[in-house]
């Protein structure tokens, strides 16, 4: 049964979320989404994984889709893992009996890596597709620092650059940090297409950590990730991969040149990767 709601963050903020349920489910799926997108974009995935009698509950980040907060604004990135341990926790009490797996695309796998590596006793596995380690093309020193600077001083300052893609495109590495959308993101009204410097800024010093902290992470794992991610940068991911001394680990790699696999179109070959490594474990 599909049902959607609200719950409040760990401080108070309105956060939605969906869910997909089936009558009888053999596990829960923790779904959590990319920057920028929203729960409603995974849709296809919950009905699909509601077959399979798996539950799927997929939150709406702070400052995306439905949930409140300014947009594309985290003061700290433990606010998302506080969060997302709030939903769990409200969720287990009604399933208790569920195991629970995490899984997070782009910006929401880099979440689900440092909640695994902050709350390790949580869930029973993870499944990461392409997280967001390191962007493809990093921003030049003076960016970063004018960001690092900004964070500082106006850290809610919005940041639209697609307003101005123009011009962007017109500058070399302006146009490899930010690619002209899909037509599909633009005619979504619930797509978010601005971000703050505290997030930027955020994003970036947590991507560091999480490759650092390797050792904290003793789960079984699923990666899925484009050796031709335009977005992500694929090195990270493997070097953080090959840190792991966990055994049960399991990595697919594609070359297809996609950031979003999850997209309704291309989405079969990658769902049979994560059915085939869930089946077992559940």
């Amino acid at each position: 049964m599909y049902s959607s709601g609200h719950i409040s963050g760990y401080d108070g903020v309105n956060l939605f979320y969906r869910s997909w349920m089936p009558e009888e489910s053999r596990g829960l799926l923790i779904l959590i989404h990319g920057a920028g997108e929203h729960s409603g974009r995974y849709t296809h995935i919950g009905e699909i994984c509601m077959k399979h009698q798996l539950g799927v509950l997929a939150p709406d980040l702070r400052g995306f889709g439905q949930s409140g907060g300014p947009r594309g604004h985290v003061n700290k990135f433990t606010d998302y893992l506080n969060d997302l341990n709030q939903l769990i926790e409200s969720f287990q009490v009604q399933y208790p009996s569920a195991p629970l797996f995490i899984f997070g695309h782009s910006l929401g796998g880099l979440i689900a890596i440092r909640y695994a590596q902050i709350y390790p006793h949580k869930a029973k596995g993870f499944i990461l597709s392409a997280p967001a380690l390191k962007i493809r093309f990093p921003l030049p020193l003076f960016l970063r620092k004018t960001v690092e600077f900004c964070s500082w001083l106006t850290p809610k300052l919005s940041i639209q650059p697609f307003k101005w893609l123009g011009i962007i495109k017109k500058v070399r590495f302006l146009g490899q940090l930010f690619p002209e959308p899909d037509a599909d993101l633009i005619e979504d009204p619930l797509f978010t297409f601005e971000y703050t410097p505290r997030w930027l800024s955020e994003l970036t010093r947590t991507g560091m950590h999480a490759s650092l902290d390797t050792a904290k992470f003793r789960f079984p794992l699923l990666c899925l990730y484009d050796q031709q991610d335009p977005i992500v940068h694929p090195d990270p991911i493997l070097r953080f991969l090959d840190s792991l001394s966990i055994q049960d680990k399991n990595y697919v790699l594609y070359e297809d040149g996609l950031h979003r696999h999850w997209d309704k179109n291309h989405c079969e070959h990658a769902l049979e990767n994560v059915m085939t490594w869930l089946t077992p474990r559940l």
